[in-house]
């Protein structure tokens, strides 16, 4: 549904070549898919957009579109709930570094995290599954305090893109508050819009590694 609508809105760069493509629905469908499709295109960047849920409807409005500098993933360690400890927590790392890769943790940045005239929205948070309450929402928060948005496939795609050493850029489109599953309310077609305009602007541009 998603890339139906983008298709119809995004405005690539002339005489480059792109590979519109599904990344699958969740972060395990979409690490696979992603790492394939890398495999297969070998891209120079990689852009991921689509729509997310927003924690903070004052700062990043339903119908508004973001790209962000980081990535963290919430749901992959021990417990549930209050009890829930990160692999980050337990001292552990998602993916050790073997064959010379990196270390990759709780958190990836987004290697290119600068694009001139662009700001930034900080950290998209991906979940396993979608906060289904206010509650789960505040308790994500408490967890990831810095996170502006939540998304399911952000972290995934990243971590393809981490091992396989291509650039990556997320754009969402806010389309709900975190915790809302009221449907009605959501604005998902003003969420895609806003997305594609954002991820047009980002294809014209290049990116650059974010200054220390």
């Amino acid at each position: 549904m998603e890339m139906e609508q983008l298709q119809d809105v995004l405005d690539p760069p002339k005489h480059t070549e792109i590979a519109m493509q599904l990344c699958g629905f969740g972060p395990i469908a979409a690490a696979a898919r992603a790492g394939n499709l890398i495999s297969r295109y070998q891209p120079d960047r990689v852009l991921l957009i689509g729509i997310a849920g927003t924690f903070d409807a004052k700062r990043y409005p339903l119908g508004s579109a973001h790209r962000f500098t980081q990535t963290c993933c919430d749901g992959v360690g021990i417990g549930v709930g209050e009890s829930f400890l990160s692999a980050s927590q337990l001292g552990w790392h998602q993916f050790e570094g073997v064959d010379a890769q990196p270390e990759i943790g709780d958190t990836l940045p987004l290697d290119s995290g600068f694009v001139h005239g662009i700001p930034d929205s900080g950290t998209l948070l991906t979940c396993c599954s979608a906060s289904d309450s206010a509650a789960t929402a505040a308790a994500r928060r408490r967890r990831f305090p810095d996170a502006n948005a939540e998304d399911m496939e952000g972290y995934a795609v990243a971590m393809a893109c981490n091992l396989a050493g291509v650039p990556l850029q997320i754009v969402r489109g806010i389309s709900n508050e975190v915790g809302d599953r009221n449907r009605d309310a959501w604005q998902i077609e003003k969420a895609i819009q806003a997305a594609a305009e954002l991820a047009t602007k980002l294809m014209h541009r290049a990116w650059l590694p974010s200054p220390s």
